[in-house]
């Protein structure tokens, strides 16, 4: 009995944390197709808010800056990633434990602490407010991730393959190339697209980061929020969780939530 009622109050807590975090979500896509706004329950269907907001030429210019933003770091992350992962999913040396933690610190400290740590250590490198400090910041915040799920992608890959190619006179590079990243496309697509996701998602290392003329979507969506009470806003926040919800459910088909996670 005291199992039964264990079993079932934790099912209750789980089903309310799901119940609070999923409830902004729900209302915020409620109001993106709300004719009247905010005002709840809603009185119909339009598409007016979201056509105004993927017509709107600061939106669109901030989504290219957060397109190429998102591409350039996700690019440079899987690169440094492949390079940190193969070493930690083959070897057993001296501080391994310690490197992993190192390579996992972006991921262990508050966003905001973060975002600000580098906001000082590029200002004093004469970086900040730039494109290249923006760039390096996304880079190195996505980096944790990318490092994950190559690592798991090359624990279960058979080194044999690599051997065999050497055999036959294959340079590092060419089986680098030719061998090591054909078998784990998989998981690198899926580490593109996350990195890609978080990256385009990004606010308090934008925030800190971003040059003025070269904003990403998150910022000027906020700035816009601040001064602007429609639902625009709204209806560009959907956009972008129906294109994070698409991009989960893809890595989930290549590889799996679980595993992209390290879980």
């Amino acid at each position: 009995m005291s199992n039964f009622v264990h079993s079932w109050v934790l099912r209750i807590i789980t089903y309310l944390i799901m119940i609070y975090l999923f409830t902004p979500i729900i209302i915020t896509l409620i109001v993106a197709v709300n004719p009247s706004e905010f005002i709840l329950p809603p009185s119909g269907f339009t598409l007016k808010w979201l056509a105004a907001a993927w017509s709107s030429g600061k939106f669109l210019d901030a989504m290219w800056v957060s397109l190429v933003l998102g591409i350039v770091a996700s690019v440079l992350a899987n690169a440094i990633a492949l390079f940190a992962a193969i070493p930690l999913a083959r070897y057993n040396f001296r501080g391994k434990a310690m490197v992993n933690v190192f390579m996992m610190s972006p991921i262990l400290v508050p966003a905001t602490i973060y975002s600000l740590a580098l906001y000082v250590l590029l200002a004093n490198a004469g970086f900040a407010g730039s494109t290249f400090g923006l760039i390096v910041g996304h880079t190195v915040y996505v980096l944790p991730f990318a490092i994950r799920i190559l690592t798991a992608s090359l624990q279960n890959f058979d080194v044999v393959l690599e051997e065999a190619a050497r055999n036959v006179g294959a340079g590092r590079f060419k089986t680098l190339f030719y061998i090591t990243l054909p078998v784990i496309k998989t998981g690198l697509i899926s580490s593109l697209i996350l990195c890609f996701l978080l990256s385009w998602n990004d606010f308090p290392i934008s925030v800190f980061l971003a040059p003025a003329d070269w904003i990403p979507l998150p910022v000027e969506l906020y700035s816009y929020i601040k001064f602007n009470y429609d639902a625009v806003g709204a209806a560009l926040a959907a956009s972008l969780i129906v294109m994070a919800a698409v991009a989960m459910v893809i890595i989930e088909r290549l590889v799996g939530i679980r595993r992209a996670l390290g879980a």
